[in-house]
């Protein structure tokens, strides 16, 4: 049992110390945990980045699928 706590104490105080290292971050905004929870577990982050791209070179936009396009609004607006 005692064996179990140390091992359980030094796997905590390597993990503090990853997060630090890794440079554990605070940042209160539903975008950035989006976009961070989207790059961490479902795209590279370079596919992310041209997607990023290409939306900032669009000035107005023509949708031809309506209801994706308001849904794709409606994502937006919740996460503002």
């Amino acid at each position: 049992m005692k064996n179990n706590k140390i091992i359980n104490n030094v796997l905590h105080d390597k993990n503090d110390l990853l997060r630090e290292r890794s440079g554990h971050i605070e940042i209160n905004s539903k975008l950035v945990s989006f976009l961070y929870q989207l790059m961490r577990d479902h795209l590279a982050t370079g596919s992310v980045e041209q997607l990023v791209r290409e939306s900032e070179d669009e000035s107005e936009v023509t949708y031809t699928n309506g209801w994706l396009a308001n849904y794709a609004e409606d994502l937006a607006k919740r996460l503002k």
